[in-house]
C-alpha cells in the first residue's frame, strides 16, 4: 500500500489538523521571514502566520487541500501585505531551491511518515531549502504508553505495521472500522536521533497534544537551527 495514497483523498477542510502552533515560533523566528509551511492542507496554519507578518509558501501532495488554500489566499494576499502562496508538492523532493528559506514549520506531519527512510528524507530537504542560520519548528506526537488507548494500539497493530509506535487509524477509532490512514508516534530518542546529524537542537519541549479522533496524547516541540 502507498503510504501517501490515503493523504490525497481528503478534500477541502476534512485533512486532519488539531495541533496548534506553539508561542515558541514567534519569539524565534522575527516577523517577515520566509516560512516553509510543509503538508500545509487548506492552509490553516500559512495563513496565521501570513495574519502574524511573515511570508508564507504552503506546499501538500493533496491537490484539493491545495486548490481551497489557492482560492482563500486571493482574499488573505489582498488584506494581508505579507504573501501567502501554495503549491503541490511531495515533502521528500521538494520544487525550491537551496537556501530559500529562513524557517521550515513541520507541523504533525511526520506522523504521517510511516516508512523511516521517509523521514530522513524530509529532513534532509528541509535542511537544503533553508539558509543558513535558518530555524526548523518541528511539533509532532509522542509515543504514549501510559494511555491504554494506544498502548493497545502499538501493540496490536505492530504485527501489521512492523514498527513499534506505528498504528492504524480507522473512521471511528474501532478495529472493526476501515482504515483510514496509518500514523507514527515518536520517541524523544528518535527524534533526537533524527534531527540532531542534520540540526542543532535549541529548544526541546514536552507537551500534550490532542489528535484526529480527540484523545490526548504525549506531544514533543522541537527548534533548531541549521549550522
Amino acid at each position: 500500500m502507498d503510504p501517501e495514497a490515503p493523504w490525497k483523498q481528503f478534500k477541502g477542510k476534512e485533512t486532519p489538523s488539531t495541533v496548534q502552533l506553539d508561542d515558541s515560533f514567534f519569539k524565534m523566528v522575527p516577523k517577515g521571514s520566509k516560512v516553509l509551511d510543509f503538508a500545509c492542507g487548506w492552509g490553516r496554519m500559512a495563513f496565521k502566520l501570513q495574519e502574524h507578518g511573515y511570508d508564507v509558501v504552503g506546499f501538500d501532495i493533496n491537490s484539493n487541500a491545495v486548490e481551497n488554500a489557492r482560492k482563500h489566499s486571493k482574499k488573505f494576499n489582498e488584506l494581508y501585505k505579507n504573501r501567502v502562496s501554495f503549491d503541490v508538492a511531495n515533502a521528500r523532493d521538494l520544487p525550491y531551491l537551496e537556501g530559500s528559506f529562513d524557517a521550515c514549520l513541520i507541523q504533525a506531519f511526520m506522523t504521517a511518515l510511516v516508512d523511516a527512510e521517509h523521514r530522513k528524507m524530509v529532513l534532509n530537504e528541509a535542511r537544503r531549502v533553508l539558509k543558513r542560520g535558518g530555524l526548523l519548528y518541528l511539533a509532532d506526537f509522542g509515543q504514549s504508553w501510559d494511555n491504554p488507548i494506544y498502548k493497545k494500539r502499538y501493540i496490536n497493530d505492530f504485527p501489521e505495521t512492523g514498527e513499534m509506535g506505528t498504528f492504524i487509524v480507522t473512521e471511528d477509532g474501532s478495529p472493526e472500522s476501515p482504515e483510514i490512514f496509518r500514523a507514527h508516534h515518536y520517541t524523544k530518542k528518535e527524534l533526537i536521533e533524527l534531527i540532531e546529524p542534520r540540526f542543532e537542537i535549541e529548544m526541546f519541549k514536552e507537551t500534550v497534544f490532542t489528535t484526529y479522533h480527540g484523545n490526548k496524547t504525549k506531544g514533543f516541540i522541537i527548534m533548531a537551527r541549521k549550522g
